[in-house]
């Protein structure tokens, strides 16, 4: 133990004064963020230009890969305050080359805004180790495309992580403007807004207020949120940071950041179906805000449901899920609906919180465990349990193609397929309303598989692409410098493997003849006085989570450059922008 101390203070110490060392021009991107795009974006590294192997452009081939869990995302910034550094762990995919020295990519999975913070920090981050744990195999040996198992990085690899290796990129769900506001919701007292709750009481700051630079470390650090799944220790800090100007903890200058739009994926209700919610297949906005709020939670709320109560499952507020979920079916942003945090009054794990009538809600950090919410619901709580999710084939392989657990359409509409219940596209399950998994793809072997296979009409996700299914958001890589230009080349490999081999989501942009990309947008407002715009060669700037789906008449399939739609206030009417 003391070793680890002495060696965890040399990394701290390291990142205080400048970058780790051992990066070198070796590193290409080090990611952290959503689990959303961890799997897609790992195959993209790996195989390049759709060949096993052969490395995205900019590697040596033949490539090698590595997945394990257990990494360290170290934030040494609370030190600087007379605190301690401040550690998050998430699962790691790490690629290397044949190049003498080895390039490198990896990805370590938190949540969004955990992912945002690190990149934005100054000193950002550093991914560490104490010493390499055994390949875990974590990514399906048959989506690598050549069946290969994971090796273990040559030492000079493993030196750049047992040392400390600072993050450059950040991967997630929601817009940094958008993120940031959630830190700071989070990072203030409970109450305030037309709802009471601008803030949520995990930390002391005026209600929705961001600290600024010269703040003590008790307004910088709140309190952590912690799971409320049985036997968890899973927890995410609170800790406040800035998208421009300086850090509040060093007033080190943040350089700007460019986002880059990946695609676009659905938020997914999932349920348990033993019991109450057994005969349910729909759910309106407002059902879902009736349990989620907590104000009755019974299965007969929704249309064909028992009388028989439920639990509700909720995600983190610093989950880009959980944000999406809030804005786009919940609080909505002009704040009119019901927040799925009202009566939560910051209780802390929310474990069996009793609703106004019925069962009670929970919170899982990270999709992993609210889908074992769901999936364990009646062996832990004999209930059954609603949850929700970004859907990825991954994210639910534990409960797809069963007869007891299922989706929901959302106000009528299927968010996987044309129409739920039926067999129109070959990956939708015989059991109707089922998840899709492995067992239904319809290529010989299972994955890969390209989405004109799965989809009738050639197409992933047909009601997210025609705009009559509103809860999805677009997922994104944020990033500056050299590192931009090597996350620039993996989103367009994972937008070719989102096409031809696990279609995970809608590419952003066109992918040659097979996929024509997404023809929608959220329109931008503005947040924390960043004017909106939409148009990615003059920024893409402002929030965006609940906005007005707009069509971009194919702009969008060629990066954005002439659309001039946005809101003027979160909430607002689409208008003009100049």
């Amino acid at each position: 133990m003391a070793r680890l101390k002495v060696m965890l203070a040399a990394v701290v110490l390291a990142a205080l004064v400048g970058s780790v060392p051992m990066q070198a021009q070796a590193v290409k991107v080090i990611i952290s963020g959503s689990s959303a795009l961890w799997q897609a974006m790992a195959l993209a590294a790996y195989n390049g230009n759709n060949t096993q192997g052969n490395c995205v452009s900019g590697g040596t081939a033949p490539c090698f890969h590595y997945t394990a869990g257990g990494f360290i995302l170290n934030d040494s910034r609370p030190a600087t305050k007379g605190g301690s550094a401040l550690q998050d762990k998430g699962n790691i995919w790490i690629i290397w080359d044949s190049a003498s020295p080895a390039h490198v990519w990896a990805y370590v999975t938190t949540d969004s805004v955990v992912g945002q913070r690190c990149y934005f920090a100054h000193p950002r981050c550093t991914v560490l180790i104490g010493s390499f744990p055994a390949a875990g195999n974590l990514i399906n040996s048959a989506l690598w495309g050549d069946g290969s198992s994971d090796s273990t990085p040559p030492a000079a690899v493993q030196a750049l992580f047992t040392g400390g290796i600072a993050v450059n990129t950040a991967a997630t769900d929601i817009r940094p403007e958008d993120g940031l506001f959630a830190t700071c919701r989070a990072n203030s007292v409970l109450g305030g807004g037309p709802d009471g709750l601008a803030g949520l009481g995990y930390g002391t700051n005026a209600s929705g207020v961001c600290p600024t630079f010269g703040a003590a470390l008790g307004k910088l650090v709140g309190s952590d949120i912690l799971s409320g799944y049985p036997g968890s220790t899973s927890a995410f800090h609170v800790v406040a940071y800035n998208i421009s100007g300086t850090d509040p903890f060093t007033n080190q200058a943040i350089p700007k950041f460019t986002t880059v739009s990946v695609g676009a994926a659905p938020i997914v209700f999932i349920t348990a179906r033993d019991a109450a919610l057994g005969n349910v297949t729909n759910a309106t906005d407002g059902q879902l805000q009736t349990v989620f709020s907590g104000t009755t939670c019974k299965g007969n709320v929704f249309a064909g449901g028992g009388s028989g109560n439920i639990n509700a499952y909720l995600r983190e507020m610093l989950s880009g899920t959980m944000n999406t979920t809030e804005y786009t079916v919940f609080r909505y942003p002009d704040f009119s609906g019901n927040s799925q945090e009202a009566g939560v009054n910051a209780t802390n794990p929310l474990a069996a919180l009793g609703c106004g009538t019925g069962g009670s809600r929970y919170r899982g950090i990270g999709t992993g465990e609210v889908v074992k919410h769901v999936l364990n619901s009646q062996a832990n709580f004999s209930l059954d349990g609603i949850a929700y999710t970004f859907f990825s084939f991954g994210n639910v392989s534990s409960i797809a193609n069963s007869a007891h657990y299922g989706y929901l359409t959302l106000n009528g509409v299927d968010p996987i397929f044309h129409q739920y219940g039926s067999t129109i596209d070959p990956v939708q399950p015989s059991i109707a309303g089922a998840l899709p998994g492995a067992a239904n793809v319809p290529c010989s072997g299972g994955f890969p598989c390209s989405e004109k296979q799965m989809w009738s009409g050639n197409l992933s996700f047909p009601n997210v692409r025609n705009g009559s299914y509103r809860a999805w958001s677009v997922i994104r890589l944020v990033s500056d410098g050299t590192a931009l230009a090597a996350a620039k080349l993996l989103v367009k490999g994972s937008n070719t493997f989102a096409a031809t081999s696990v279609p995970d989501y809608i590419p952003a942009v066109k992918v040659g003849t097979t996929d024509p990309g997404l023809f929608l947008l959220r329109s931008h407002y503005t947040r924390f006085g960043i004017a909106p715009v939409n148009i990615a060669t003059t920024g893409d700037k402002g929030g965006d989570e609940g906005g007005c789906i707009l069509s971009s008449s194919g702009v969008v399939a060629t990066s954005d450059t002439t659309t001039k739609l946005a809101q003027a206030a979160p909430g607002g009417p689409c208008v003009s922008v100049p």
